[in-house]
Parts: structure tokens; sequence; C-alpha cells
């Protein structure tokens, strides 16, 4: 399965340069949230999908809008601080980000019949509107380590050997990185038998330190209308459209540096950084039922259509290059140091679905004193597809097949609690979320889990609620993808720390 990616990772280098962004990784970064939302929810460890009465429910299972009986108006902000330790060629790194959001606010309207509340058997009646943050990206991360097998400059050498090597056809049909790598003077025509390929003229084989750094801000929200009723208090039915904004920044620096001490090797070091801003609009629709057979019991069961997201991304690369005496013998000029800049940002428009969710879920009530709940999420990562429009059929069809590949089936699991003590409330929570990735292989990206605690303070007419959670993550980067067999790439380890703490307030009347 391994060699299929990587020789389809190969081809989607050579397609085109206006679909190199628009990866399997991206298409995972918009298909594997976690909802947030409110700090109750988030205390029970996001298990809202049979509580009901609780916004955040609204974008996990609709049908808890029919349990509100009075009006609500709440918002919840938060802050939130990633860190990362990572590990590369026997380097270790670290980097911490933080941000202060608005990961909630909503208000709910609720039409409860207490005038003829016997007499029907619609007892409520519901609507409710706001957002729920779904993902935040704010992040940094870090690696760096001494390579002696490879550079980051052969894989936009592959880039022109799969147009025949250095020709006029491939430098106007070569990505801009690599098109950059030639204008520093780092890749030209080999010698000998190589003469007719293009080759990466940094010597890697005495050493060089590489290091990477992206940061990334942004982040993705749902803004959602919900309806939905109660039927004889026992039967509980919601629908809710969600509507979501997608705003994703990312630069990557990655750099290369002669530690041989040679002079005359002509090569000291490179910078290249990537940049892309994207931008994007999605909708889906909600289906929730929720059942109560006795007053100690709830059962819910939520359908989740895919996402459909239409994208915008501008991405562009700039490089310098500092190649000792060799720029100086070639272009008659007074410094080693280079450029190159994209002259204008490369603009691409597309599409992504993402994968449908079905969920079940399960509460148990000790009357007045509290409750344990928990949910079941699937969902089938393999069937997140992209549609890059007319004129990338091939492409489209190519990274497709990657998807189906690379990704599988997962499931999440989320458990929680709530202790009542007069009007005061503790929470806590576990998040359990599956790998997407078929096998442990390069690409993997570990498992997530979720653990939280919260308190909450209840009046007949106002609440505040507090929590605190912490996800952690073991995810993989793979800094290039090279064409030879014998290349031995090595990946980068990243373990991925995110502490939130989230407070809301909220009035009922």
């Amino acid at each position: 399965m391994m060699k299929k990616v990587l020789g389809c990772l190969i081809v989607l280098t050579a397609l085109s340069e206006c679909v190199s962004a628009q990866d399997e990784f991206d298409a995972l970064r918009y298909s594997n949230a976690a909802y947030q939302g409110t700090a109750r929810g988030m205390g029970i460890g996001g298990a809202v999908g049979s509580i009901g009465a609780d916004f955040s429910a609204l974008s996990v299972n609709p049908a808890g809008i029919g349990i509100y009986k009075t009006n609500e108006l709440m918002f919840t902000p938060s802050f939130n601080v990633s860190n990362n330790n990572s590990s590369y060629l026997g380097g270790q790194s670290s980097a911490t980000e933080s941000k202060l959001n608005l990961m909630n606010f909503g208000l709910v309207l609720s039409s409860d019949l207490k005038s003829r509340y016997k007499e029907s058997k619609w007892k409520t009646f519901n609507f409710g509107v706001g957002m729920n943050r779904v993902t935040t990206f704010k992040n940094e991360f870090i690696y760096a380590g001494k390579n002696n097998s490879n550079s980051l400059i052969e894989s936009f050498a592959d880039d022109f050997n799969s147009y025949g090597g250095i020709n006029s056809t491939s430098l106007n049909s070569v990505n801009f990185s690599a098109y950059g790598a030639y204008e520093t003077y780092l890749i030209d025509k080999g010698q000998g038998v190589d003469s007719s390929k293009a080759v990466s003229y940094v010597p890697y084989a005495a050493g060089l330190n590489q290091s990477k750094k992206v940061t990334e801000k942004g982040g993705m929200t749902e803004y959602l209308v919900s309806v939905g009723g109660n039927y004889m208090d026992k039967l509980m039915l919601g629908a809710t459209m969600g509507i979501f904004n997608i705003d994703y920044d990312r630069t990557m620096q990655f750099s290369e540096e002669d530690i041989s001490g040679d002079l005359t090797n002509d090569f000291k070091y490179f910078t290249y950084t990537e940049r892309l801003t994207t931008t994007g609009t999605g909708i889906n629709l909600k289906l929730g039922a929720m059942y109560k057979p006795n007053a100690n019991m709830r059962f819910g069961l939520a359908l989740h259509t895919p996402t459909h997201i239409e994208l915008n991304d501008a991405s562009s690369i700039s490089m310098v290059s500092h190649t000792d005496s060799l720029y100086l013998q070639l272009a008659n000029l007074t410094g080693p140091v280079n450029s190159y800049n994209q002259d204008s940002a490369l603009v691409f428009n597309y599409s992504l679905n993402t994968p449908y969710k079905a969920l079940v879920s399960g509460m148990f009530l000790f009357g007045k004193r509290g409750f344990v709940t928990a949910d079941i999420e699937y969902l089938n990562y393999a069937s997140m597809k992209y549609n890059y429009g007319e004129g990338y059929e091939n492409a489209t069809n190519a990274i497709n097949n990657v998807i189906q590949n690379m990704y599988k089936e997962a499931v999440n699991i989320r458990i929680g609690a709530e202790a009542k003590l007069s009007n005061f409330c503790l929470r806590s929570g576990f998040g359990y979320y599956g790998s997407p990735y078929q096998t442990t292989s390069q690409f993997s990206q570990g498992d997530k889990t979720i653990i939280s605690g919260g308190i909450g303070y209840r009046e007949q007419n106002w609440f505040i609620d507090a929590t605190y959670s912490h996800s952690t993550q073991r995810t993989i980067d793979i800094p290039y993808v090279l064409a030879r067999a014998d290349a031995n790439v090595q990946q980068a380890t990243i373990k991925n720390g995110v502490s939130n703490v989230l407070v809301t307030f909220g009035v009922k009347f």
C-alpha cells in the first residue's frame, strides 16, 4: 500500500503546480474535527449526544434542542495553549503558541406550551441560532537535525525530471518551488551520464543542518440554525443546518546549512519559504432523535451529511541561497547570495466533501444528583473527495486515489459525568478519537485523546460554567518525498499537547 501512495504522490507533484497545496493532509485538516462549544459540553468530554438543553448539542445531536423549556442566551470565551515537542534525526525541539478565542455564542427560543401542556402532544417547539467553534488552527512546530543522506532540493530536481530534465518545456511547466531552486543555482544539469537530468547541487554527503518551522493560525467555525420539539415527553426530534466558515493560514520555512567546513563545494545555505492562505465556506445538515423510555434514561441517534466546502487557496514561495563562489563565477556579481520571489500569489478554487457521521449515545440520570453519558461516533475518512474542477480531472482522480489508499473508517468515543451539589455542578470527561490511517505507516498520525474537568453554578435565571481540557496527539511529519528508492528520507515525530480553558456565561428568560 505504501508504494502505491508514494507513487501517487510523485505523480501528483508532476501533474500541475496549481494543485500542489491541496493534498490528502489538507483534506484531513477540514474533516478531522472535534466539536467544541460550551464549557459544560467540553467539561463532560464533548459527550453531549443525549444530554440536551446545551448549545453544544445542536452541533452533535440537534434533538437536544427539544429538552429546552426556557429561552436561553449564552457565550463562551476560551484561552488556548498549544505545545509541541519534536524529534528529528537526533535533534530535539519545542514550540508554544497561545490564543484567545470565542468558542461559542447562541440563542435558544422555546415555545413551552404551558397553557395547554396536558392537552398538547407536542410539549415544546424550539428554535436556536448561534455559533460553535469546530477547530482552532493556532499552532507552531519546529524540528531540526543533521542529515547526510538527502536534501529537499532533490525533490525539486525530481519535478524537472518528470518533464525530461532541464529544457524549454520543463522551465515553463515545473512548480514555482523547483523553478526557484533553479533560479538560485541549487539545481542544474548533471554531468556525464546525468547530463540529460536535473540534479541538486547541494552536497549533503558531508552533512547538512536541516530545520523546518511551521506556523499555523485560523480556525473553523460552524454558524447554525436549529429547530426541534418534544413529543409527549418521550421523543425529541431536531434538525440543524450548519454553515461553516474556514480561515487557515500557514507559513512553512525549511533551511539547509553546510556543516562540512568546505569553502570550495559551492554551497553554504538556503532558506525556502512557503505561504498558504485558505478561505472557504461549507454547508451540511444534521438530523437527530432522542428517546426517553423512563425518567432515568435517554438514548440518542444522529446523522450528519457530508460537509460540502468551497475553498480558495492563495499560495506563494520564496527562496534565498548562498552558494559560496559559484554565483559569483556564473553571474559575475559582487555577492554570493541570490534570491527568488514568486511574482504573484497562485490562486486556486476547488471543493471538498468531508465524510458523513453517524452517532449513537446514551445517558443515565441519578435523579437530580447527576448523570453519566457516552457518545459513539462513526465516520469513514476514505470517503473524503476533492473536486479540482474542469481541466484537472486527472489530478482529482489521483488525489482521491491517495485518500482511499491512505485512510480508513474510525470510531470516536466520548464519555462524561456530572454531579450536582445543590446549585453547584462538578464535571469530568474523556474523549478518544480513532486514527484515520489504514496502517501505522510513515504517514501515520496517532490517536487523539482529550481529558477534561469543570465546575458550574446555576441559579434560576443565570448560570456560569468553567472547564479545563487537555488533548494529546502524536503526529508524524515527512519533510519531503523523493523519487529515488534509496533516498531514506527520515520522518519527524511531533508530540502535541493543547490546553484549553473555557468559561460560559448564560442567562435564562
